[in-house]
């Protein structure tokens, strides 16, 4: 008996190892894939837990993968903007560039979380302090259960991606998870130039009706120019979403002063709740 109990303990670890190989395996490249990562999370600052210290209601959280990597974040609680908690009236979920980690945007998020929303944001696998390799096709995975898990516990569901993260939250509606209104802010419109496969371009993974969206994109973006924003900017208008294509607009978090920063946030906050609601924002 206490042979067979090992060889069937075996059995399941020999299966959780290779549902965790198949998640985290090489979707863009054998080489290119790990090598493009490593060089995005190698620009992304070291976590560094001071940065929201003296921030109130900001604090530690993690999700457990199925595949059995734990990934770590924070949660921004739901208050009033004036020092006091509130019931959330929702989520949101913010998918981060792929030079970024938690610690460095959640504070930017305040006005989020001042208007009684929760706010989450998660370090990618294989960033910051989270476990696992950093690969495409995990990190969406990653997200699907993410939401998924979320939309159990909350009313509201408005998901913001931002560069990459765009393309994560995409493939994630495009996978039909739940949710109430999105903003993708600067996300380039495919990744298959890059030798990812075209099922995770984010303008294959558009809805057809797109009515809840609001796409982002900045003519002075040194990042992800015109070329590679604009496909997925026409596509979803032509759906029904709400775009914007900031004049003065750069990438997410380097616009190049505060009062632009300030807007762009805005719009995005606006567009998040007003969506939800059922509010159009054209």
């Amino acid at each position: 008996m206490r042979l067979l109990f090992l060889s069937f303990a075996v059995l399941l670890a020999l299966i959780a190892s290779a549902q965790a190989n198949e998640r985290e395996q090489t979707v863009c490249g054998f080489i290119k894939e790990p090598l493009l990562f490593w060089f995005w999370s190698s620009a992304a600052p070291e976590p560094d837990e001071s940065r929201i210290n003296d921030i109130n209601y900001i604090k530690a959280t993690k999700f457990n993968t199925s595949d059995g990597k734990t990934l770590r974040g924070y949660k921004y609680l739901s208050n009033d903007g004036k020092g006091n908690r509130t019931p959330p009236k929702g989520y949101v979920l913010m998918a981060l560039g792929n030079a970024m980690i938690a610690d460095q945007i959640i504070g930017e998020l305040r006005d989020f979380a001042a208007s009684s929303y929760d706010v989450y944001i998660y370090d990618y696998r294989g960033y910051g302090n989270s476990e696992g390799k950093r690969r495409i096709n995990a990190i969406i995975e990653d997200y699907k259960e993410i939401i998924s898990s979320l939309n159990g516990e909350y009313e509201k569901r408005l998901l913001y991606g931002i560069s990459l993260g765009g393309a994560i939250i995409l493939n994630a509606i495009g996978s039909g998870v739940g949710y109430d209104s999105a903003v993708i802010d600067s996300s380039p419109s495919l990744l298959s130039e890059h030798g990812c496969p075209e099922r995770i371009d984010p303008i294959k993974n558009l809805p057809k009706d797109s009515r809840k969206l609001l796409v982002i994109t900045g003519k002075k973006d040194p990042v992800l120019n015109d070329n590679m924003t604009s496909l997925l900017r026409v596509e979803a208008q032509k759906r029904g979403a709400s775009v914007i294509d900031g004049d003065d607009f750069s990438h997410p978090f380097m616009d190049q002063s505060i009062a632009v920063h300030k807007r762009r946030m805005k719009k995005a906050l606006d567009h998040l709740v007003n969506a939800s609601n059922g509010v159009e924002t054209n």
